[in-house]
């Protein structure tokens, strides 16, 4: 049984036979499409040629798109796929190598459990097989080359539940990072409404992550533009020091007192933008360190 969630995914079933369901499978995120059959093999050997004809045919309709074959085939490719007594199966065997070769599949990388079915037996009739696994076409290979299945150990079934792990290479950036004290800007929520308002087609998540990717450049040019706080912190101190040794030479002065007023002004903005901003790092630092019985986490309580 093949499970799917239909917020993330739409499901267009093109082929059926009795051995297998052909199917487009579209990502509603990105609007990209995969191709892929799931198979329930027969248990007759005769049986198996039909399947395996089926898929020969299917692969020259998926020679240029990624191509997925997965399920329980109810036959194995080697001898070391089966623990236990079991006939003759090596016509059987080169017969599914043959239509496997046929149709120009090769084998998904797989962890987890190598046997994928038992025979429930507690006797010495008990029978271990390998009859699920997942193929891949070239195209798959070349569209999601670090892809994998694992073959999980099975509870009520006599077979092992085989999950898919998706392409592992990060294709974008990292992640989302965003300084608070630019939210003290005036110019923060125009540019934020400015691109929250922007119609990106797709779920909300991938709306979301879209939306924020496109932030990225805004926030750091305003990060750019503020410079370095703490070394802002230190020019404003030494303007409003010298601001108050004039206004202690001359305290009459209205200049010297309005120059002293503006510099206080931009001490203050300075040094509340330095605050927030180690405040967010202490809290990063310790979300980071803090929980982990390590030396801050130590020299935090001492």
């Amino acid at each position: 049984m093949a499970s799917v969630d239909e917020n993330f995914i739409d499901v267009y079933i093109l082929d059926l036979g009795e051995q297998f369901v052909h199917c487009r499978i579209t990502s509603k995120a990105v609007n990209e499409s995969v191709i892929a059959t799931v198979v329930y093999g027969a248990t007759e050997v005769i049986d198996h040629r039909i399947l395996w004809t089926a898929l020969e045919t299917l692969a020259q309709q998926c020679s240029d798109v990624p191509w997925l074959v997965g399920g329980d085939f109810n036959a194995v490719r080697d001898l070391n796929e089966v623990c236990g007594i079991s006939g003759d199966i090596r016509m059987a065997t080169a017969e599914f190598n043959t239509g496997i070769l046929e149709a120009g599949l090769i084998p998904l990388p797989m962890q987890g459990e190598w046997f994928t079915w038992h025979n429930c037996s507690t006797t010495a009739r008990s029978l271990w097989k390998r009859l699920d696994r997942i193929l891949i076409n070239d195209c798959w290979l070349a569209r999601f080359p670090t892809s994998s299945y694992h073959s999980l150990t099975p509870r009520t079934s006599d077979h092992s539940p085989l999950v898919l792990h998706g392409d592992t290479q990060q294709l974008n950036g990292g992640m989302f990072r965003f300084d608070n004290y630019l939210a003290l800007s005036p110019e923060f929520i125009p540019n934020v409404q400015s691109i929250w308002h922007h119609e990106v087609v797709g779920i909300p998540m991938y709306t979301v992550t879209r939306k924020l990717k496109a932030l990225k450049p805004v926030f750091r040019l305003q990060r750019r533009n503020k410079g370095d706080l703490t070394l802002n912190v230190q020019l404003a101190k030494g303007f409003l020091d010298e601001a108050q040794q004039l206004v202690s030479f001359d305290r009459q002065n209205e200049l010297y007192l309005l120059l002293k007023h503006c510099c206080r002004i931009v001490y203050a903005k300075a040094a509340k933008l330095e605050q927030i901003m180690l405040q967010q790092r202490a809290k990063m630092q310790w979300m980071k360190d803090g929980d982990q019985c390590s030396r801050v986490f130590f020299r935090k309580i001492a």
